[in-house]
């Protein structure tokens, strides 16, 4: 019944957002790619060097979407919608497999992880990276090794951190057919591989096909960001690894943590390692984390919250299975509830305006659409041409990308000493020296403000 009514709630809550626009890397990432699909047609995915290079199975499924039921808003978030509902069946068949009385609460919890929570509702490919992710492991865990072999194709497919966590689930299974099924490490390769064999071809197709067509096997000259894709310096390395505990941290994820560390401590690390080696998620967990830690930290690639939403998904699901086996019952929902409090709260744990923020992952930057139409429409009627006027990204990409229409009108390219007109927002994040200058050198002339977010226009001064 629980999954059930969170369905419909979830239905719900989403037909509120459906004007909602494609908003930070989701324009680069989706909106973007699909339109040029679109235009170009289906076979022409090997994009110009300015586009994100992703797998196209994603962007060709929205591209084709939009050419069977027209480019708008709607069918863009239909599109992610349908994957939206069955992220949320496929959480409540992983709290099914944990045996424990608790479901309905271990359900909250993952469902109400900030990151997760607003991936949700927007029109975002990892909700589709999320859902056969999940997909993946379910099948995973009961062994229908060829239904694996599909999902773990579209996991690959839809993007390269879909690739990685593809590549950790691999690791996973082998891991667990060699400890937990005892079987030997060429038994277990051999009934592991084979499921994974489709998307190693297909990928393998991709990678030789953009060689053929541009000398490059992934990033080709001119890629629009080259510089986030270098191999990072031992301080960058430091950094990352400091800015990943704090992702793991943040957005009431220290509640997970701190509990986690409370049931291990309660139970013992002799009990604990003993759980984590016959654990099907913990092993899971682990062999996507080292995946992915590969691939983040040694790279000077800014992430996300959003790139560890998997990750996420996992520790919530092993932690409340741990805490279901050393508390009782009155007092284990007392806790379940504080952590789903905790991660609610999460959403509104915006630091100071200097500090940057995942806006993509907590559900407080939702006024940031209407203000954004407030500003547009300022604009407009004081008569000043949108050209005139400079924005900073999520805000700079061409309307018709950002909205999914025709308007190709775009706010001009950000530069703090000779524009006209500059558009600021919180959105932005940028650097401490940009807020200064701009706070010295040009005049507030309008701002629009809601919530946490606000949107101001400047004028020099």
């Amino acid at each position: 019944m629980a999954k059930y009514i969170v369905l419909v709630v979830f239905l719900v809550l989403k037909f509120f957002t459906l004007d909602n626009c494609f908003f930070w890397d989701n324009i680069a990432g989706y909106s973007k790619p699909a339109s040029y699909l679109l235009e170009y047609g289906f076979l022409s995915f090997v994009y110009p060097p300015d586009y994100v290079s992703e797998p196209p199975l994603a962007h060709m499924y929205l591209a084709a979407l939009w050419s069977l039921f027209g480019k708008n808003l709607l069918i863009a978030h239909l599109s992610v919608t349908l994957f939206s509902l069955g992220v949320i069946w496929q959480v409540y068949r992983l709290c099914e497999k944990l045996n424990t009385k608790y479901t309905p609460y271990i359900f909250l919890l993952v469902l109400l992880e900030p990151t997760l929570s607003t991936q949700l509702i927007l029109i975002s490919p990892d909700v589709i990276m999320c859902f056969f992710a999940l997909l993946s492991i379910n099948l995973l865990l009961e062994n229908k090794r060829g239904w694996l072999a599909l999902s773990a194709f579209c996991l690959g497919m839809v993007s390269i951190r879909g690739l990685v966590v593809c590549a950790g689930l691999g690791l996973g299974y082998l891991v667990i057919s060699k400890v937990i099924d005892k079987k030997s490490f060429k038994d277990a390769f051999f009934y592991v591989f084979p499921s994974f064999i489709p998307v190693l071809l297909a990928l393998g197709v991709w990678f030789l096909y953009r060689k053929l067509e541009t000398g490059y096997f992934l990033y080709q000259p001119g890629f629009e960001y080259q510089e986030h894709r270098e191999l990072a310096s031992l301080n960058h390395i430091i950094k990352n690894i400091a800015s990943l505990a704090i992702r793991m941290l943040d957005s009431g994820r220290i509640v997970v943590w701190i509990l986690l560390f409370v049931a291990v401590i309660k139970m013992g690390i002799k009990n604990f390692i003993s759980f984590v080696i016959h654990s099907r998620l913990s092993i899971i967990y682990l062999s996507v984390l080292f995946t992915m830690s590969l691939v983040t930290i040694p790279v000077t690639n800014p992430f996300g919250d959003r790139y560890f939403i998997v990750l996420y998904i996992l520790l919530a699901l092993i932690t409340g299975q741990l805490l279901s086996k050393i508390y009782e019952t009155k007092k284990i929902r007392v806790i379940f509830i504080s952590m789903i409090l905790v991660l609610v709260s999460g959403n509104f744990w915006v630091y100071s305006e200097r500090m940057s923020k995942a806006w993509d992952s907590v559900l407080c930057h939702l006024p940031y659409y209407s203000l954004r139409q407030e500003m547009i429409a300022y604009i407009e009627e004081q008569g000043i041409d949108v050209n005139d006027v400079s924005a900073s990204f999520p805000l700079d990409s061409f309307f018709s990308d950002t909205e999914a229409n025709t308007d190709n009108r775009s706010f001009s390219s950000l530069n703090l000493d000779k524009s006209q007109y500059i558009i600021y927002t919180n959105i932005y994040n940028w650097n401490d020296e940009s807020i200064k200058t701009l706070h010295a050198d040009w005049k507030l002339q309008k701002e629009f403000k809601r919530g946490l977010i606000f949107i101001q226009l400047y004028v020099p001064k």
